[in-house]
């Protein structure tokens, strides 16, 4: 997911070539062909514009008019039942071009029978496993994660071959959807907090700082009980070991997929995935905790992924880039100490060559200047909502009192304010949280800003004091929601 404010990080981390899924400008990619601080950048041409209620011809021509884009690969829309029969037709389309197909699948085997070469994220493969309620009940939130669904592993290998036998390739994402849950997460999170608290590197958007620092912490939830990236320490234990029994399927998962004679493709999802460049290094650090090698992981980050270029069976021919050989451009990476001893020496960047020039390392406050807010990550947390308070009034002078919230974009980390104070918040799920009322906050009615000058009366003629109630979400992202009013009788 390439913006233009990447490219310094990206050659630091002596990352030289990048694949965007959009449709980047002709100039710009013509420009990271031989620049220092950009690097060289492929795209996908966005999507071609077909659904699944387009004929045929209709299919065939969307594909035709997105081939103008001069794609390098394809990045469909996800593949589901709903639009199969377009699908394959668009994969047909595409493949007469030699273009290989990037996407999600919500059933791997399927998607791959109808065209798709690199299946991103394993959860295709784990969908596809799942019984019809097991299936129905996932896509109602009622499970945690789909990783905990693999009891039959011979069935899964048989998937994987199947794969292998139709050219196809993995990209499992281990850092984006399960850093949090490695063994390495604290360190990693240190890397990116040194890295992105330099001063030379103030161009990097704030908000997009805060959340990948949190992603070290954080874990993809796919159930209604939580927030789509809940923090792992907030869990309940029972809740925990599901999604470290989860991690080590799609551990094992990626591991068996090598060890069968399959190809992996270390993709990061950057932004959303992690610092662009240091994401990279994090991706084969995971890959290697998955159980491959060293070698592995490094091909996974180079000549595996270069073949997606090379288009389907090769049509495209080498696209010059992933290994040295003659041909190939000079893009070398110099590093201190032997990554096949320990793959995190990939990270000891002493210099980096881009066609054949050194790269200048460092960054600079002017790299980049925004003209507009920096978006944000996917899975951001936003203001939430509040629609109702029960109880929506209370009596002055009444004990300390358990009130219920219910609206929308709750968290873990909420907190309530009741007229600008801060009270202990209890986070049920998503749509609902409770707090305490403190008794103190309503031992008197007064003061109530209807109240005329006159005699003691048990009755307010306009109406009742009120308490300002409201919920934060603590940043990054994150914000304020509405008011609602608590209302406070007198006795």
């Amino acid at each position: 997911h390439w913006e233009e404010w990447m490219g310094e990080p990206f050659a630091n981390h002596g990352v030289t070539s990048v694949v965007a899924l959009s449709n980047v400008a002709k100039a710009l990619r013509t420009r990271s062909q031989t620049v220092p601080d950009l690097p060289r950048v492929f795209h996908s041409g966005n999507r071609p514009l077909f659904t699944e209620a387009s004929s045929e011809a209709e299919v065939r021509q969307a594909v035709r008019d997105w081939l103008k884009n001069e794609p390098d690969m394809a990045n469909f829309p996800t593949h589901n039942d709903a639009i199969a029969r377009a699908y394959a037709v668009a994969a047909d389309e595409t493949h007469k071009a030699g273009i290989m197909i990037f996407g999600h699948a919500e059933n791997a085997p399927a998607a791959l029978r109808d065209g798709l070469d690199v299946v991103e994220h394993v959860w295709g493969y784990t969908q596809a496993a799942m019984s019809p309620q097991e299936l129905r009940d996932f896509q109602e939130g009622k499970h945690l994660t789909w990783a905990t669904f693999v009891s039959d592993w011979s069935g899964q290998d048989q998937m994987i071959r199947d794969t292998i036998a139709r050219g196809g390739y993995l990209n499992p994402t281990l850092h984006y959807e399960w850093g949090g849950m490695s063994v390495r997460a604290k360190e990693r999170e240190l890397e990116d907090y040194t890295l992105l608290s330099s001063p030379d590197l103030v161009y990097f958007p704030k908000n997009i700082t805060g959340s990948l620092l949190y992603k070290h912490r954080q874990i993809k939830n796919f159930s209604s009980r939580y927030e789509n990236m809940v923090w792992v320490n907030r869990l309940p234990q029972e809740d925990r070991k599901e999604f470290e029994a989860g991690y080590k399927n799609v551990l094992e998962f990626t591991k068996r997929f090598v060890q069968l004679g399959g190809k992996i493709q270390a993709g990061t999802d950057t932004i959303t995935g992690g610092v662009p460049g240091a994401s990279l290094h994090h991706e084969m650090e995971m890959l290697v905790e998955a159980g491959l090698t060293p070698m592995q992981a490094l091909k996974a980050a180079t000549s595996w992924s270069a073949e997606l270029l090379a288009g389907k069976n090769g049509a495209r021919g080498n696209p010059k880039v992933g290994s040295i050989r003659p041909g190939n451009f000079a893009d070398l990476v110099v590093v201190a100490a032997d990554p096949l001893a320990n793959i995190s020496n990939t990270k000891r960047v002493e210099r980096v060559m881009k066609v054949g020039r050194w790269i200048e390392l460092g960054y600079h406050p002017e790299y980049y200047s925004f003209t507009t807010p920096a978006r944000s990550i996917a899975g951001s947390v936003f203001a939430p909502v509040i629609s109702t308070i029960t109880p929506s009034f209370v009596e002055a002078g009444a004990p300390q009192m358990r009130v219920t919230l219910e609206g929308s974009g709750f968290t873990t980390t909420s907190l309530v304010q009741i007229d600008g104070v801060s009270v202990k918040t209890i986070f049920r799920d998503p749509k609902r949280i409770e707090f305490d009322l403190p008794a103190r906050l309503i031992e008197r009615p007064t003061p109530n800003p209807y109240v005329a000058p006159g005699p003691a009366q048990k009755i307010d003629v306009l109406g009742y004091r009120a308490l300002s109630v409201r919920v934060f979400n603590p940043p990054p992202e994150g914000g304020m929601s509405n008011t609602i009013s608590q209302l406070v009788r007198p006795r």
